[in-house]
């Protein structure tokens, strides 16, 4: 007897409207990525596109919205599991490098187009990324014997580790020929150096 073969769901136009919208704005960047040349690559005209979408910058939004909200869930998830303190931050770190390596095109558009969303969706994306430092900070808080900063030395720290996992994930990373697990130990070795250099 034969088994049925599952066929995977294609994706819908808005799936696929989300997708090309990364590729492009990634790529090409949003300002030089017209509607038009979405259509062109979904192959529908330009005008079906508001059916999906209010216009090109809420299209934005939505993918770094989304990309933030993936971001967070999955750093959070992980945190809930581990218990130890050094383990809390190294499970920080692999979960950057993953989210960042299952698609490195959502975090270039984090880092290169807030600038082009309006002042409620830049407030809103802001407010995410802070959302992301203070996941940090509760684990700088509890590492190395607890940490005893500043609020502002705290929260730079945090943008500091922050800006500099951005920089390796979109810069350096292809650089190394370490393992993934080699890498994330390297980094989290790092950032407790400068946990430590940070307290003096």
């Amino acid at each position: 007897m034969n088994q049925a073969h599952t066929r995977q769901p294609m994706p819908n136009t808005r799936e696929r409207l989300l997708c090309t919208a990364l590729d492009l704005f990634s790529t090409h960047g949003y300002q030089s990525t017209s509607l038009r040349d979405l259509a062109a690559q979904l192959g529908v005209q330009p005008g079906s596109i508001y059916n999906h979408i209010e216009n090109k910058q809420s299209l934005l939004f939505e993918l770094m919205e989304e990309a933030m909200d993936d971001l967070l869930d999955r750093t959070r998830l992980g945190l809930k599991r581990i218990n130890t303190n050094q383990s809390r931050l190294r499970l920080f770190v692999q979960a950057f490098l993953t989210f960042q390596s299952s698609d490195p095109k959502k975090l270039a558009l984090i880092d290169r187009e807030i600038i082009n969303l309006s002042s409620a969706q830049r407030e809103r994306i802001t407010m995410l990324r802070q959302e992301y430092a203070q996941c940090l900070i509760s684990v700088i808080n509890t590492e190395v014997d607890g940490a005893n900063l500043p609020t502002s030395r705290m929260l730079m720290l945090a943008r500091v580790i922050i800006g500099m996992l951005q920089s390796f994930a979109l810069y350096c990373q292809d650089d190394f020929k370490d393992s993934p697990l080699e890498v994330v130990e390297e980094l989290t070795h790092i950032i407790i150096g400068a946990i430590v250099a940070a307290k003096r």
